[in-house]
Parts: structure tokens; C-alpha cells; sequence
């Protein structure tokens, strides 16, 4: 499928930019709510937190009055009788008052855990709405995947970032070991002792396809991977980008050894770091959004997911208006669809249509719809 502007012009992005518009839409308008609830659940929370202190210190200047008055009363009475009666009363009130403390203690601590519950659901809520449009729909980010053997169990993640928003995914793979042999057989040259008596070393190709891969870096066009054998006697650290290869047996640079640099099987290597990228395309079951930061600040905890959502109508609104210069009807972002076959297509949204939908939101949604470049002026 090739997608152009109305004018046959390619799209910078291939996408279908009006379903991601309209998704962009529809995510904007569940997620603000929950945002927004959130927001009224912590102000809430605040605002009954005060007046609970209010109630404490309330309490605390009573007893300290009760007391001062009773101690008053008391002075210069040497009646026994009189001042074990001061000496109970001033227990009773001291008890009574510590009940009633501890009781606002209590109901502060169980608001508090209930708006917290309620807070993370809502928070959990928000990266489930998030997450399908994050993994495939923010242009012009940056990917950098990981995954690593943790209690003989291959996890992973996926960390993007685009205009200062960071996000991350975090990734379920079909298996839960990888090993050389299961993208192809690979061998690397190392130093071997041969021999009974003199147990010379000499250049030799290590099979090391039943090595486990234990941990993978992909970040732009570099993969990095540690290669380890069942006893953990050879460890392989190699490193490949499109200018450079590094590999490392143990402390010793294989790619610095004139000798066994010739040895190097580079077609091999590079077609299997080429599968180390493929496997976080092509083994991975499923991925769940995490996280989000804005300016390294978690979004959903600072509740600034708002915010977030207005850098990416950014991106989007540059499409946008560039979607409506170059259509034929200035009220509408269009695309053009081409199949194979060169079966052509057309798929809009009007700017009223768009502007309406984002409204229902309040104040934010009409923010947005200014950001995005369908507004009405």
C-alpha cells in the first residue's frame, strides 16, 4: 500500500494518517477524563487531608486547655483526694483525646489507601488506552530494545523517545531462552591449547552455535550481544554497527588479533546480527506500555499525559496542514491510497468533523484541535 497526499505526492510517513488521526482523536478523549479524574481525586484527597489536620490540632489545643485548667484549679490544694481526682481527670482527657487522634489518624490512612487504589487503576487504565497507539502510531521517534536473561527467563523492553517524551514498552517474547542455533549456526576464531605435551595454543573456529544469547542491545543501526556457553566457560561479548565490528572472548579483542581476525566470518556475523534486530519484530508475543516520561518526569504519576498528547498533536499538525495545502477542499485532510494494481483510493476527515469530536473533551480538547490545525478561525 502507498499513501500520497490528494496531489500524488508521497506521504513522508506510509501510513494511513487518517486512521492515526483518528485514533489520536479517540485516545485523546478517553484518556484526558481519566487524567482529569485523577487530578480531582488528588485535590479531593488533599483537601480532606487538611481539614483532618485541622481536626488534629483542634483536638491537641482542647486537651492542652482541659489540662491547663485542671492544673490551674489545682494550685495550692493539698488534699490528697482532690489531686488524685486532678491526676484522673487529666489521664481521662489525655485517653480521650488520643482515641479521637488516632480515629482521624485512621480515617486519613484509609482515605488515603482508597484514593491511592483508585488513582492506579486510573493510571493503569490510561497506559492500557495509551499503549496500541504508542507502539505504532508517534512519528519521527527513536527506538532503542533490550532484552536480557533474568532467573533463565529472556525479557525485554523497548524504549522510545521523540521531542522530549520518553515512553516505554515492556516486551513478552515467544520463548523464554534463545540461543545462536536458533537463528543460524555461527562459528568465531579463538586461541585453543593443542597438544599433550606442549600444549601449544592455536587458531581455531569455535562452534558456538549451542551458545545461549544472553543479553541483546539494538539502538539505531548497533546491536550488541553476549554469548555464553552452558558453563559460562566462553563468553562472547560482539558489537556491529554498518563502520565497525568488536568482538570479545573473555578480555582478549578478537578483532585486534592479526591472527584470528582473518578467521572472522563477517557475512555469518552481520547476517546474524541482522536477526538479533529481526528478533524484536519477530519474536515478540506482545508488548505492554510501562511507562511515559516527560522531561524524565514520570507523565501518568505527574499527570502531565495532557501534555505529552500536545507534543504529538505537534507532530501530527505539520501533516496536518500540509494533508490540507495540498488538497483540492480546504475543509478536510486527505489522503490518497494506492493498492497493487494501482487501485486508487481517497480517506478524509473533515477539520468541523475532527474539532467537534476533540470539544466533548472541554478546554484541552479545543487545545488540541488549535495544535492540530482543525480548529475553526
Amino acid at each position: 500500500m502507498k499513501y500520497t497526499f490528494q496531489d500524488s505526492t508521497e506521504l513522508p510517513v506510509q501510513r494511513d494518517f487518517i486512521q492515526d488521526l483518528q485514533d489520536f482523536i479517540r485516545i485523546s478523549k478517553e484518556a484526558i477524563p481519566l487524567e482529569k479524574s485523577i487530578i480531582g481525586i488528588k485535590q479531593g484527597t488533599k483537601e480532606e487531608t487538611a481539614i483532618s489536620q485541622e481536626k488534629l490540632e483542634e483536638i491537641e489545643r482542647f486537651q492542652k486547655d482541659v489540662i491547663s485548667y485542671i492544673e490551674e484549679r489545682a494550685q495550692g490544694i493539698e488534699s490528697a483526694e482532690i489531686l488524685e481526682i486532678k491526676t484522673k481527670t487529666i489521664e481521662a482527657a489525655s485517653t480521650a483525646a488520643l482515641l479521637k487522634k488516632n480515629e482521624r489518624l485512621e480515617d486519613i490512612d484509609r482515605q488515603n489507601r482508597l484514593a491511592l487504589m483508585e488513582v492506579q487503576q486510573l493510571e493503569a487504565r490510561i497506559l492500557t488506552t495509551l499503549g496500541p497507539f504508542f507502539e505504532t502510531s508517534i512519528y519521527g521517534a527513536k527506538h532503542a530494545y533490550y532484552a536480557s536473561v533474568e532467573a533463565k527467563e529472556m525479557k525485554g523492553k523497548q524504549v522510545s523517545s521523540v521531542n522530549g517524551v520518553q515512553y516505554e514498552f515492556e516486551l513478552h517474547f515467544a520463548h523464554d531462552s534463545l540461543k545462536v542455533e536458533d537463528l543460524q549456526e555461527l562459528t568465531l576464531p579463538v586461541w585453543a591449547k593443542s597438544g599433550i605435551l606442549s600444549r601449544e595454543e592455536k587458531a581455531k573456529k569455535m562452534d558456538v552455535s549451542g551458545f545461549h544469547i544472553m543479553s541483546i542491545e539494538y539502538e539505531g543501526n548497533g546491536v550488541r550481544t553476549v554469548l555464553q556457553d552452558k558453563d559460562a566457560e566462553h563468553i562472547f561479548k560482539v558489537s556491529a554497527d554498518e563502520m565497525s565490528l568488536l568482538i570479545m572472548h573473555g578480555d582478549h579483542d578478537i578483532t585486534g588479533d592479526e591472527k584470528l581476525a582473518p578467521l572472522i566470518d563477517s557475512e555469518a556475523l552481520y547476517m546474524f546480527m541482522g536477526k538479533l534486530k529481526e528478533f524484536f519484530t519477530k519474536s515478540v508475543d506482545f508488548r505492554r506500555l510501562k511507562k511515559i516520561l516527560l522531561e524524565r518526569k514520570n507523565a501518568v504519576e505527574e499527570n502531565t499525559v495532557f501534555d505529552c498528547l500536545k507534543i504529538i498533536a505537534g507532530i501530527y499538525g505539520k501533516l496536518v496542514r500540509e494533508c490540507v495545502e495540498r488538497g483540492y477542499t480546504k475543509g478536510e485532510v486527505t489522503i490518497k491510497m494506492e493498492e497493487p494494481g494501482s487501485v486508487r483510493t481517497e480517506k478524509y476527515i473533515s477539520k468541523s468533523e475532527a474539532a467537534g469530536e476533540l470539544s466533548s473533551i472541554g478546554s484541552e480538547g479545543t487545545e488540541l484541535a488549535r495544535i492540530l490545525g482543525v480548529a475553526e478561525t
